[in-house]
């Protein structure tokens, strides 16, 4: 009994240190974007949400073209001699390089991923301290000689914990750590990464502000909202199965050779020569996100016949967002870039969800009433719970896992209970469509001989 309390208590005192560590590395990170983003746009995303507002188009430009020569040398120097050690494969541990991978390499990859999104590469940030977090884990357990049964849980909490930390979302993050990462559901692994990502969160908070990324109205469950949530559902999940495959081959087939020395910069100056007649493109998504939910707002008026021209104006500029964004992500992960399809799929799903509902207000001007009290939503209203909608739809079919996706949203926009049931419709209809999908497809494939 006593020599149990005592591996209980040494696991518990490695889990304390490991998620003091992982929120430190978040906080590195936060400063370090901060940074880039100064050098960049001149202000962080602190003072502009949408960070491109108010930016000089020049400046930015020539950032980003300096900043992508620069990331492609250091990402092609740090896999020349050997490759860089995904999450999965630190979970994994089947070889030594996975167990214990380089440690200045890995620290210095999840930095440059840093570098190249504040500098306005169109991916996320959000692997970058997931990848920190599962490297501080797997030198912690290995210094503290935690069991090699108990190193991989450590280690997954522990990248699990950096997603919660840099967003500050700990319960998206302990969602994502069971969903996404795999880990099996036992006391013992609910105990450590529930432990883990509460510190890692706390931790980070001494600096990372625990306000809503995205600062929109709280979603209603209403008789609109449901059946949106199921035309999203339905109209959405063809682009975000194409958006994951796309992705995946891309990074299937990532440059990692000497041609990433021209194919990379060739790429980011391609994003930086459509960022000025695009801005919203650079960086995670964030700025694109934001810019759907302020053109809904945008959209009220107080009075009783929609402004179809402002509509029509504010769908093709969005449209045009959703186009070379998912182009450019994909782009970008082919020819060399590192960073996630998690916030740039929240952007393209909110603009989808836009460009789709302000669609059929077009072509059916009826579905809205723009007069307070009416009983119908106002066009804007109805375009801001399209963009909530279309980004948890959008997020749950590329993530493959909905339920990450869901507690993700609810963390990022500051959603409560009363948005679950939407969410959970405009979910569970694209997955349905998504089965209908493969079952279809395995049908028509022509069957095989032994």
């Amino acid at each position: 009994m006593k020599t149990r309390l005592i591996r209980c208590a040494h696991l518990l005192l490695c889990t304390v240190l490991v998620g003091a560590a992982t929120g430190g590395g978040a906080i590195i990170l936060h400063y370090l974007l901060d940074i880039m983003q100064e050098l960049t746009f001149g202000h962080t995303e602190a003072e502009h949400p949408i960070v491109t507002d108010h930016s000089d188009t020049v400046r930015r430009v020539l950032v980003l073209i300096a900043v992508g020569a620069a990331v492609s040398i250091i990402w092609f120097l740090l896999q020349r001699r050997t490759k860089l050690v995904s999450v999965k494969a630190q979970i994994r541990g089947e070889t030594p390089q996975e167990r214990r991978p380089g440690f200045l390499r890995q620290t210095l990859h999840s930095l440059t991923q840093i570098v190249a999104v504040g500098a306005g590469a169109p991916v996320g940030k959000e692997v970058a301290p997931r990848e920190l977090g599962a490297l501080f884990a797997g030198r912690l357990a290995d210094l503290m000689r935690i069991p090699q049964t108990v190193r991989p849980v450590l280690v997954a909490s522990a990248a699990a914990a950096g997603l919660a930390a840099v967003y500050q979302v700990p319960v998206g993050g302990f969602v994502f750590l069971f969903e996404a990462l795999g880990l099996a559901l036992s006391l013992r692994n609910i105990f450590t990464g529930a432990i883990l990502i509460f510190v890692a969160t706390c931790t980070a908070h001494l600096v990372i502000p625990d306000a809503p990324t995205y600062p929109v109205p709280q979603l209603q469950t209403t008789g609109e909202s449901l059946l949106l949530a199921v035309v999203l559902g339905l109209a959405i999940t063809p682009l975000a199965l194409w958006f994951r495959a796309a992705s995946q081959r891309a990074e299937s087939r990532k440059t990692t050779n000497r041609n990433v020395l021209w194919r990379l910069p060739l790429v980011l100056a391609l994003v930086a020569v459509t960022s000025i007649f695009l801005p919203e493109i650079l960086g995670n998504g964030r700025p694109l996100t934001q810019h759907i939910f302020d053109a809904a707002s945008g959209l009220s008026s107080s009075s009783s016949r929609l402004d179809a021209t402002a509509l029509s104006q504010a769908l093709l500029y969005a449209l045009a967002l959703l186009a070379a964004k998912a182009i450019l992500v994909v782009a970008s992960l082919r020819n060399g870039a590192y960073g996630g399809t998690l916030t740039p799929g929240l952007a393209l799903g909110s603009a989808c969800g836009f460009v789709l509902t302000g669609t059929l207000i077009l072509v059916f001007p009826t579905l809205t009433q723009l007069q307070p009290g009416a009983g119908a939503l106002h066009a804007s209203e109805l375009l801001g719970i399209a963009g909530l909608l279309g980004a948890v739809t959008f997020l749950s079919l590329s993530m493959n896992a909905p339920l990450s996706a869901c507690a993700l949203i609810l963390g990022f926009a500051g959603q409560d209970w009363r948005a679950y049931a939407p969410f959970a419709v405009a979910v569970g209809t694209a997955w349905g469509v998504k089965y209908l999908w493969m079952r279809l497809g395995n049908k028509t494939q022509p069957s095989r001989r032994p």
